[in-house]
């Protein structure tokens, strides 16, 4: 029985730990590890970027295959990571996958931007109150950030006036808007662009309005944050904006499900950081990606353990967290063994063995030898003679404790002589 019990904890303990082994470490039973992703529009800056990515990973680590999942737009791939239909998303920072999953890596930052021509007499935001705005053609009405910002200032979306790029110039310099709101990254870009057909109109670059309800908006909505745009973010020559401009902004982000192994997640964060420069050249809008923030205090949003461990210096190789598993397996393989003992030992104490009863059947047949009647003597020498056979048979296997056969010996033999009586008795 114990040699039973010791072999059925060794088989689960195997069962185990090839089941471990195929959730943790599924790529060891297959040619490919996919990961399926959901990047957003066709020909959008996130579908370039991971499709950029998809190339880089292919040379880095030809058996991980990107599987790339086309959606309408970020909200929607937000939605296929919540739902688990992929495993990564590129999403913003203020849709609710952001922070149900862990974050690898953040692509870039998308700020609020509002210009006014340079004759204007507009000196703030909340002098736009009132007018009618032009909004970037593309840029939706309803974005969270953009009704944050306008919210905020009090500002009306009934004045918003969807504006083409080409003819915002246009419309700044005839006065039909009091000015221009844009959503974007510097760099090349929707703001760069509309800052050029601003310049080709008015023959003077933009003036960029601060939006001095930063701290405010962000303190309110965590997921958002104070940025500021540096001079010449968006033109060189001449440089536009001239002077630093303080903003809002919400970052893209590429996040994970945090059922994703942490060292497949700090893995990709490894190549996605030593690939940067060039997805930045082949892509420019990720010039700005970067890091996430791995201080719990600071960041708002989540980081995917894997990742953290990889900024952190603190990421465990293959061999290590094998070692790991094996060291737990053994702990469990131990504890269970102890208990699969102790199981037995109760069984035995509760439940005698076969040898047990055997003994417990001699005494018994002490008293049969006086008592039976005659005819029944044989049959009863006949069951004797079994059991002594069996108990022999026994003591040869080493079963039976060499110091109890001296007293079993005796107990036969008392049962035989008191047979032979009944059977000499007149």
């Amino acid at each position: 029985m114990s040699r039973r019990i010791a072999l059925a904890g060794f088989l689960a303990i195997v069962v185990a730990a090839v089941a471990a082994a195929w959730i943790w470490f599924p790529w060891v039973f297959s040619a490919n590890y996919t990961i399926r992703v959901a990047t957003g529009p066709l020909g959008g800056d996130a579908h370039k970027f991971v499709a950029a990515f998809k190339r880089e990973l292919s040379e880095q680590r030809p058996r991980v295959r990107l599987l790339l999942e086309e959606t309408a737009n970020l909200q929607e791939s937000g939605e296929a990571l919540e739902n688990g239909k992929v495993d990564l998303a590129v999403v913003r920072s203020d849709h609710p996958a952001a922070a149900n999953g862990g974050t690898i890596l953040v692509i870039r930052p998308v700020s609020v931007l509002i210009m006014v021509a340079a004759q204007s007499s507009v000196k703030s935001v909340s002098e736009l109150s009132g007018k009618k705005l032009a909004l970037l053609e593309g840029t939706p009405a309803n974005d969270p950030l953009l009704r944050t910002v306008i919210d905020a200032y009090g500002l009306r979306a009934s004045d918003l006036v969807s504006t083409p790029l080409a003819d915002v110039g246009a419309a700044l310099q005839a006065k039909r808007v009091a000015a221009v709101l844009a959503m974007g990254s510097t760099g090349p870009g929707p703001v760069a662009d509309a800052v050029k057909a601003i310049v080709r109109a008015t023959r003077k670059p933009p003036t960029f309005l601060d939006i001095d309800e930063a701290k405010a908006i962000t303190a309110r909505s965590p997921v958002y944050e104070e940025t500021e745009i540096p001079a010449g973010g968006f033109l060189a020559t001449p440089a536009v904006p001239d002077d630093s401009v303080s903003t809002v902004s919400v970052s893209v982000r590429l996040v994970a499900r945090n059922s994703m192994l942490d060292y497949v997640a700090g893995e990709m964060t490894r190549l996605l950081m030593v690939t940067r420069a060039k997805l930045a050249a082949t892509v420019p809008g990720v010039g700005g990606m970067s890091a996430p923030d791995t201080d719990k205090k600071q960041g708002v949003l989540p980081v995917h353990p894997g990742t953290a461990a990889y900024l952190d210096g603190t990421q465990e190789s293959l061999f290590d967290q094998a070692m790991t598993q094996l060291f737990n397996f053994s702990i469990i393989g131990g504890i269970l063994g102890s208990l699969g003992v102790w199981l037995s030992s109760q069984w035995r104490r509760h439940r005698p063995d076969e040898t047990q009863r055997k003994l417990q059947r001699l005494p018994a047949m002490l008293v049969e030898a006086k008592t039976v009647p005659a005819d029944r003597l044989d049959d009863l020498e006949e069951e004797l003679d079994a059991l002594s056979a069996w108990f022999l048979e026994r003591f040869a296997r080493e079963q039976i404790d060499p110091d109890r056969i001296g007293g079993l010996s005796t107990t036969i033999s008392e049962v035989r002589q008191a047979i032979r009586r009944r059977r000499t008795r007149p």
